[in-house]
């Protein structure tokens, strides 16, 4: 069973269940404008030959850049003239918009781009989908490739997608010949679009905490759901919070008791797979193998769910043969198969490790998460305030769901204690303390925060030199 919880606050946030199970996580920036899949009319501004590359102001603060390795093609570009793209990776650090001129527009069901004929994705079996919806025929100018979605839809809602996006593509084209760049043509959809466009036929239930999320839903997508209508946010109510905050964390524990510990280098990822002691009668060699087998699919849930990408190196536990090689390989790729931005995974080597590739798009979950410390001057991260201010809320709502308590003893840590003395009305605003009386200490100790409900009177007499509401 797959459901989607989706949580409107600060950020979109989004999550799905399988089974009970987190599997992704996403976070919808709605300021951000510049997204994967856009189209742009841009200027060609510069080329640098040693980089291949040809530099394309799209109306962003840092120049697009498309590279090219075709000698001949790159020629072809000349500067000061206009070329329509489609945004691939999105500005990072000092690096520019990643743009293509190979552009294509996608829905639910095709993906069209300049060319021509029909093609099928890998994961579409071609003859049965001929079978149930007979042949199409081919768009003048225009490649369709069909998703795997299209085998559980209609023959009318493929067709009338299909024109849609042939009519979507159509008006790109006239604009691209008018207008003048740097211009936005075409705007992908939101990722809310796209997880229901991927999942559509999967989803079993959706979760919402708004009213105008439940009516976009019902408005944009003829889609139902159900309201969350508690006090404390949704991803708290039903687990999902204490889940994500878990992200921050290295090490990851297996069911067996092995172990999987997450490293980020500037140059790839690396994760190194641990084992527990040996015990019971099942031999060495098939412990150690299961304990590897379980380390692939934890693996490649956390890559998804901490949205890491780049080039991720494995260190599996005491790969001994060939046919061991063969298992895990084929257990890595198995566990990546639902993974839209898995890239290719290569042999294991006689050390067994493993390298794999996935492609960049968005921020990894960490940019959501943390902030620099000002504590330690910026050297390390901590939570965030504002995630901090969330679940202290929550807390809050949680112990007083049952019980009627006033009084609360919150200890943070000193870390935050800026941030607090800055506006303390904010921060009592922020963490909805209502009618409660409040507590704060600034504590030097192991926790970013902990929340204490105090029942009695010599408690609260005690902390009285701490009340701040």
């Amino acid at each position: 069973m797959i459901e989607l919880f989706i949580e409107d606050d600060v950020h979109r946030r989004i999550v799905l269940k399988d089974r009970g199970t987190v599997t992704e996580f996403y976070v919808e920036d709605t300021e951000r404008s510049i997204q994967p899949g856009d189209l742009y009319l841009g200027i060609i501004k510069k080329k640098v030959k040693s980089l291949k590359s040809v530099f394309i102001d799209i109306g962003a603060k840092k120049n697009a850049y498309l590279y090219v390795q075709d000698f001949q093609r790159f020629q072809d570009y000349k500067e000061g003239l206009s070329v329509l793209v489609e945004v691939l990776k999105e500005e990072e650090g000092s690096k520019g918009t990643k743009v293509t001129d190979k552009i294509s527009i996608g829905g639910k069901y095709v993906v069209l781009f300049p060319g021509k004929g029909l093609g099928f994705s890998k994961k579409l079996n071609r003859d049965l989908f001929l079978d149930t919806h007979g042949s199409f025929t081919a768009i003048e100018g225009y490649r369709i490739l069909f998703r795997e979605a299209s085998m559980d839809a209609s023959r009318k809602d493929i067709e009338e997608e299909i024109s849609q996006i042939n009519r979507s593509f159509e008006d790109v084209y006239k604009k691209s010949e008018t207008g003048a760049g740097p211009l936005k043509l075409y705007g992908q959809s939101s990722v809310l679009s796209r997880i229901l466009r991927d999942n559509f036929s999967k989803i079993q239930m959706i979760y919402v905490n708004s009213r105008n999320l439940q009516k976009e839903l019902e408005d944009q997508y003829g889609i139902p759901s159900l309201l969350h209508k508690s006090e404390r946010s949704l991803f708290d109510f039903y687990g999902i919070e204490n889940e994500l905050a878990n992200l921050r964390n290295r090490k990851v524990y297996l069911k067996d008791g092995g172990n999987i510990v997450i490293e980020e280098t500037e140059a790839m990822v690396v994760v190194d797979v641990n084992s527990a002691k040996h015990k019971g009668s099942q031999s060495k060699d098939d412990f150690v193998m299961e304990v590897n087998l379980q380390a692939a699919w934890e693996i490649a849930r956390q890559i998804r769910l901490r949205n890491l990408s780049g080039i991720i190196l494995i260190d599996f536990i005491d790969v001994k043969n060939d046919v061991q090689k063969s298992l895990l390989k084929e257990a890595v790729e198995k566990a990546f198969l639902e993974d839209p931005l898995f890239g290719k995974c290569y042999p294991i080597t006689d050390l067994g490790l493993l390298q794999l590739t996935r492609k960049k798009k968005g921020a990894p979950v960490y940019s959501y998460l943390e902030e620099p410390c000002t504590f330690c001057k910026g050297v390390g991260t901590r939570l965030s305030f504002s995630y901090v201010m969330m679940r202290i809320k929550n807390e809050l709502a949680s112990k007083t769901e049952q019980i009627d308590i006033k009084d609360f003893h919150i200890q943070l840590h000193k870390h935050y204690e800026e941030n607090v003395r800055e506006d303390i009305d904010l921060f009592i605003q922020k963490i909805d303390s209502g009618q409660k009386r409040l507590y704060l200490e600034f504590k030097d100790f192991h926790q970013d925060y902990e929340v204490q409900p105090l029942v009695f009177k010599n408690q609260i007499q005690e902390m009285e030199k701490y009340l701040i509401s």
